[in-house]
């Protein structure tokens, strides 16, 4: 068995490649259900949460989880973590069932190694799938919503899937806002500028990423305008609406938005219903939109067919939490690139046979 250490994961994956890693895993799923399950989270009193998430990558030869924990705290208007723990991955042999590797810490791309998120790497790859699946082909400009790590990690991943060339950023905070836009346009090469409102971020561009912390709606959906698609981020907080920690479920996208959409993909149908999701589950109660228009980025891959059929259609994709087959997939290939470099520790681990014999790996 393998450990990997932070230190040694630095360097082991670009963007690109955990963008296709996740493609391949969402594609694997949308062929076999069984391969994933949502996301699943236990609160203490303290406000602290694990969470773990399960899934297979066949095609790249493991299974396994993902897990992590962080010490939250709800704000009226955004969710702030007070501290953030090194997360595990585990992975195991899909063929054997042996333990094959353990990554200690935050998986960060080759690009920006130093810049490490909490779940960043994977958040942004699916994010990216799901873009690439419905923005129009020839996008080339972005209006981006938020400015910190997660953020980064989302321009970079855009720019692995399409040639962009242009970025509007808006964040609360004016200096916190330029200074990220001076830290990109550097990083990627590419015009990234501050704008001094949200309907300004939405003016004019190809795609709409919110890719914030926040806890309320970032732009009103009737300033859309045809052909755009938009990706969302934030998932759901019912955990701590249900322990007493905020009195109201997250939301980073208004009912407009969904009304307006011609095409909606989410990451998993599933853990809308489970998690009664703020974004999706709400509105489907309230008769705002319909379960049926939900479509699951693992089917559409699976089917490779277009989902937009038109320039004019808006698309939306809800990145609506994390999926263990993405992460078990990224962290497969970190492993393939750990044993090509010879990086990590190596430890002697066991696999018990029905008769009670164990054998040593």
């Amino acid at each position: 068995m393998l450990l990997l250490q932070p230190d040694d994961t630095r360097g082991l994956i670009t963007m690109a490649e955990a963008v296709e890693a996740t493609e391949l895993a969402f594609r694997d799923w949308g062929k076999s259900h069984g391969l994933g399950a949502p996301r699943r989270r236990v609160h203490a009193p303290s406000g602290v949460r694990v969470s773990v998430h399960q899934g297979a990558a066949p095609s790249l030869g493991m299974t396994g989880l993902f897990t992590h924990c962080e010490l939250v705290r709800p704000m009226a208007e955004e969710q702030v973590y007070d501290a953030i723990a090194d997360p595990a991955y585990v992975l195991f042999d899909a063929e054997t069932g042996a333990l094959a590797c353990v990554i200690l810490g935050e998986i960060s791309p080759a690009e920006m190694p130093d810049t490490v998120v909490m779940t960043g790497l994977r958040t942004a790859a699916t994010s990216a799938a799901g873009t690439k699946a419905l923005a129009r082909a020839e996008a080339r400009t972005v209006g981006l919503f938020g400015g910190g790590s997660q953020a980064r990690h989302h321009l970079l991943a855009l720019k692995a899937i399409r040639q962009i060339e242009t970025v509007k950023v808006y964040r609360r905070n004016a200096e916190e806002r330029r200074t990220f836009c001076e830290e990109m346009s550097q990083a990627l090469g590419i015009e990234v500028r501050p704008v001094d409102t949200p309907r300004e971020a939405v003016a004019g561009v190809d795609i709409v990423l919110a890719a914030t912390n926040s806890s309320v709606p970032v732009f009103d959906g009737n300033w859309l305008e045809p052909g755009q698609h938009v990706t969302s981020i934030v998932g759901s907080n019912v955990g701590l609406v249900e322990a007493g920690f905020t009195p109201r479920k997250r939301r980073e996208i208004d009912d407009t938005t969904l009304t307006r959409m011609d095409v909606i993909v989410v990451a998993s149908r599933e853990q809308v219903f489970q998690d009664r999701q703020g974004d999706l589950y709400d509105p489907i109660e309230n008769d705002v939109i319909s379960a049926d228009q939900l479509l699951e980025l693992g089917d559409v891959l699976a089917a490779g067919t277009l989902v937009r059929t038109g320039d004019q259609q808006l698309t939306l994709f809800k990145n609506n939490a994390g999926q263990g087959i993405a992460d078990v997939a990224i962290a497969a290939r970190v492993y393939q690139r750990a044993r090509e470099r010879g990086v990590g520790l190596e430890l002697p681990v066991g696999v018990w046979s029905e008769r009670g014999q164990m054998t040593r790996r």
